[in-house]
């Protein structure tokens, strides 16, 4: 970052300029001294080669010993001096840093220092002349320095060393041999010797999303969707409560933060089940006070620093089979998502996913699949529980109000059953998925037809069994009618004592009767009609107006005849 600045605004410059400047008041206030000096080292060479030795002068001892007292005296200051700035280039809060810095700083003025390197927002900076070590290079083996703003972290891993020659053997004590990988947190870090950093995370909250996700359901039917995750490694883990039911497994309490008020979930994996009532049968009650799920998380730095968790997503990185590089630590979670969502998608079919038989409140995928989908994806990273239960031994319900001071609480303690994401020490705070889409344009209109057609079949079979009961209806009406023409008739051939003319003038009657009735009336056929209003001719000639009588109404028609007997 220093390569574009000219030469006189780089960090060398001016240290580099004051020691020259140094060095050449010192040879001016000792050039008498440097003079024999350079006499003497003249002679010594002269001694090894054989030949003449020029002649020292007198004062060359005294000369000597001024040049060596002011030396000493000149390095001692130096480092007084070195001491004392060191206190003010970098903050320490206590001596065992105060004196790490100073070693950094005697490091940088001697040159042996190794690589310095910034971390802004999880990225490494640091200049082209102290690049990170190489393979087999000298740099590693020399502290060095990180400097990790308040959103990021590093990993630390020693390398073996070559062996030294002449250190005294001794029994190994516990801290000189520290965890060969660490992290460090935001501040200033040092680097041991043998140290390179492994890589570097970002601990504010991190976006990914994969677009064009294509799956198959299980009715064949490829469907397209865009999934986003949104995780972390800078807050601590999500906590549930959890209690016994006394008979059907552990449940998941959650609680309204505004109203207290309880609802109950079977919201828990089967084997993080498992681990829970294995660590409750070795713990004990605490005197916890306050619930864990109250915490609040802290969307802003300083962020949550957990070595273990950022140790995991850095080690853990896994390798591209396509090219053997390594894949960052940020692609997992929307990997493991893709990865669980075609598999769930693969065991449902598409008319469950969208039902055009059912109103849009009760849609399959927004109220059961997708809250399942993302109940699945959070169980897979990091998790915490803490258990509970009533002092009176009752099992909470649905809709109760809760009241801390009637229930018993254990430590809030973390899942370590191995999951994709958990064993990365990442946290799911939110996932989510796009509307599905076909991938093929005509899949819509043909699902509408054969939901027609289905709809249409049902009809057709719905409006011949009414076709059928209608039927049914008017035939028995049918034979009842006749039933009451054949009774009113009888009564007429049994009646004695009648003429021709007065038998058929009563029959005439009685059909006439049966006829006028608006429910026989709409049963009998339209020539039944006819050959009724015939005999009426016959049997009643037209009145003097060219009217007819009008006995008879129209087989349609509910209104009586108009004309009385």
């Amino acid at each position: 970052m220093d390569d574009d600045k000219r030469f006189y605004e780089r960090p060398v410059f001016w240290p580099r300029l004051i020691g020259a400047i140094f060095l050449l008041i010192f040879g001016i206030a000792f050039h008498f001294e440097i003079f024999i000096l350079l006499h003497l080292f003249l002679a010594i060479i002269q001694l090894l080669l054989f030949k003449p030795v020029l002649t020292l002068p007198p004062e060359t001892p005294q000369a000597l010993l001024v040049l060596l007292a002011n030396l000493i005296f000149f390095l001692v200051c130096y480092l007084i001096i070195l001491k004392w700035v060191s206190l003010f280039v970098l903050p320490s809060e206590d001596p065992i840093e105060s004196k790490k810095v100073y070693g950094r700083l005697v490091d940088y003025v001697v040159g042996l220092h190794g690589p310095a390197v910034f971390v802004k927002n999880g990225e490494l900076i640091s200049r082209k002349d102290e690049q990170l070590e190489t393979e087999g290079g000298v740099r590693a083996r020399f502290a060095s320095l990180a400097f990790v703003d308040l959103a990021s972290a590093v990993v630390l891993e020693s390398r073996s060393l070559p062996p030294i020659i002449g250190l005294l053997k001794k029994p190994a004590q516990a801290n000189e041999h520290p965890s060969p990988i660490r992290a460090l947190g935001p501040g200033i870090g040092f680097l041991r010797s043998g140290e390179r950093i492994r890589g570097s995370v970002d601990l504010r909250k991190q976006f990914r999303m994969i677009k064009g996700v294509r799956g198959f359901t299980s009715d064949g039917i490829e469907l397209e969707t865009n999934v986003n995750v949104i995780f972390t490694l800078g807050q601590p883990p999500e906590v549930m409560t959890v209690f016994d039911t006394k008979g059907n497994g552990l449940r998941v309490m959650s609680i309204n933060r505004d109203t207290r008020e309880i609802s109950i979930s079977n919201m828990l994996h089967e084997l993080d089940a498992v681990e829970i009532n294995t660590n409750i049968k070795s713990q004990k009650p605490t005197r916890t006070v306050g619930m864990a799920f109250e915490d609040s998380f802290n969307n802003r730095p300083p962020f949550t620093f957990d070595e273990n968790h950022i140790i995991s997503a850095v080690i853990s990185q896994p390798r591209n089979t396509r090219d053997g590089k390594l894949e960052k630590w940020t692609d997992l979670p929307a990997q493991v998502a893709v990865s669980l969502l075609l598999d769930e998608l693969s065991h449902i079919s598409y008319d469950e996913l969208y039902s055009l038989d059912s109103p849009e409140p009760d849609c399959y995928l927004y109220d059961t699949f997708k809250p399942e989908f993302k109940r699945k994806v959070k169980a897979l990273g990091v998790l915490s529980y803490q258990f509970i239960q009533r002092k009176d031994g009752r099992t909470p319900q649905d809709g109760d109000i809760f009241k801390p001071d009637e229930y018993v609480f254990w430590d809030a303690m973390e899942l370590h059953n191995p999951k994709p994401i958990r064993n990365r020490g990442i946290k799911v705070i939110e996932v989510d998925f796009s509307d599905f889409k076909p991938t093929d344009a005509s899949i819509p209109e043909q699902r509408f037809d054969t939901w027609r057609s289905r709809w249409q079949r049902k009809t057709a079979f719905t409006n011949a069994d009414f076709d059928l009961e209608i039927m049914r209806n008017l035939n028995h009406a049918r034979a009842q009618a006749q039933r009451e023409v054949i009774y009113n008739l009888s009564k007429v051939f049994k009646h004695p004592g009648f003429t021709q003319d007065a038998m058929a003038i009563r029959i005439f009657q009685a059909l006439e009767s049966a006829a006028a009735n608006p429910a026989t009336n709409r049963l009998l056929p339209s020539d039944t009609v006819d050959m009724l209003k015939s005999f009426e001719n016959i049997l009643f000639p037209q009145d003097r107006s060219g009217q007819s009588s009008g006995r008879f109404p129209a087989p349609n028609d509910d209104l009586p005849p108009e004309g009385s007997r």
